[in-house]
């Protein structure tokens, strides 16, 4: 785009913010109050004329800052997209997609829909305990939140790995973690409880 087609474009747009009585606009283009009035007297001719001038009357400045701030802004929006869509193939419930990304369930039906998900009804059994025992072990390599109560449920990346490498789906890999730490974060719940005390944790099972 040559200086003359970049002058009349931004000509162009001042005189519609001018004409809207947007003036904040009109000014944060650069023009002074003064300029702005001058520009409004013109005739459509005379700001053809006025671009067609060799100097180049207007600019365009890059805000290098903002520019990066938005990029990132726009990619960490798309991982997001990507990772609710992952989260639902995944087979990750309503609860919990309003817990990690604020989604409504009519949000969740919309998404699945779009995705030619099914919807899985009724609440989801928790796996065989060795299908637990080896999720367990594979936890305490990918989370380096295991052993805390408070973080480890919310190590969305790291239940994603899992659920992805056992074939278990995201909502029962959330509610073994849950147990988990919830009972003993650092027991292999594969060991057996002393005789004198109750299983917990995620060895027990109503």
């Amino acid at each position: 785009m040559s200086s003359q087609s970049v002058t009349f474009a931004i000509l162009n747009q001042v005189i519609v913010f001018i004409r809207e009585g947007n003036m904040s606009r009109a000014r944060s283009l650069g023009f002074t109050e003064s300029e702005l009035r001058e520009l409004r007297r013109l005739s459509a001719s005379d700001l053809e004329e006025l671009a067609r001038e060799k100097q180049a009357i207007c600019r365009v400045q890059v805000d290098h800052e903002m520019l990066h701030a938005r990029i990132r802004r726009l990619t960490q929006d798309q991982d997001r997209e990507s990772q609710i869509d992952r989260c639902l193939e995944l087979g990750a419930s309503v609860a919990m997609m309003s817990k990690f990304f604020g989604l409504t369930p009519n949000d969740c039906s919309t998404r699945r829909l779009m995705l030619n998900l099914e919807t899985r009804p009724g609440r989801q059994a928790l796996p065989p305990e060795e299908e637990e025992h080896e999720a367990w072990h594979r936890w305490q390599e990918i989370s380096s939140d295991a052993q805390d109560p408070l973080l480890a449920p919310d190590d969305l990346t790291g239940m994603l790995t899992l659920a992805e490498e056992t074939g278990l789906t995201l909502t029962a890999i959330w509610s073994l973690v849950k147990s988990w730490v919830n009972a003993d974060p650092s027991k292999d719940p594969d060991e057996e409880a002393p005789n004198n005390q109750l299983p917990r944790g995620p060895a027990c099972r109503a």
